[in-house]
């Protein structure tokens, strides 16, 4: 058995060191702040890209400076991450947020009213497609994000097409989380055709038609989106 090391006597409140204490209004103009550096941020990688988007610019457009955006971020490489974090999440509500769970159809329009949100950052959509591609290397600074995001989007897929499963809309056989990776994948694949055709490609169509397809092959009724 290991000896854990006794902890130091605690000190009388007289000889305790002095913390330094934020007021509440301080928390709120950090959290503010760090907002506004992430929404000018956000439109200056999606109108940008990550390359020509420098620091002060972004500083500029949230009304700061590029040292009080590296105070809070760290670096762009870092608020980059942040804002593909922050974008991450509103996807997440976008679907997931209030659809229904056994409905199978609800589910796959959300996930293509969500795509055809995409487009109108199709700035994020061309770094998201590329970083998802570097990152796939364990030491890049991305590597840990993907591989969160990937697993618990799937993960949430999946919870649905289950909950479909178990109201009786999807055939016996279906299989939630490879439908999830299916789904998932032609997804992001779209996404970077739609990208290498410089927005020439009709994503949400094609998106729309894969969806359509796959509703009429997995639902017990047969019936497409509509």
């Amino acid at each position: 058995m290991t000896n854990r090391p006794e902890p130091p006597e605690a000190l009388p409140p007289t000889q305790q060191p002095k913390r330094r204490r934020r007021s509440t209004g301080t928390y709120a103009a950090a959290d503010a702040r760090r907002a506004a550096i992430l929404e000018a941020a956000t439109r200056n990688f999606a109108r940008e890209g990550y390359l020509n988007s420098s620091l002060a610019k972004i500083a500029a457009d949230a009304g700061t400076s590029a040292t009080v955006v590296v105070h809070h971020f760290g670096s762009k490489d870092k608020l980059l991450l942040a804002v593909l974090e922050a974008r991450e999440n509103r996807n997440y509500l976008k679907v997931h947020q209030g659809v229904q769970k056994d409905d199978i159809r609800k589910q796959f329009r959300a996930v293509l009213a969500l795509a055809e949100h995409n487009l109108t950052e199709p700035g994020l959509i061309e770094l998201f497609a590329k970083l998802s591609v570097e990152a796939t290397n364990p030491d890049h600074p991305g590597h840990a994000f993907f591989v969160t995001r990937f697993e618990g989007a799937i993960d949430a897929l999946a919870a649905g097409f289950r909950g479909a499963l178990a109201a009786g809309q999807l055939k016996e056989e279906t299989d939630p989380e490879q439908i999830a990776r299916e789904v998932l994948a032609v997804s992001d694949g779209l996404q970077v055709q739609w990208a290498l055709s410089l927005g020439r490609l009709d994503f949400v169509a094609a998106y729309r038609a894969y969806l359509d397809r796959l509703t009429q092959v997995l639902t017990m009724d047969g019936r497409g989106l509509d």
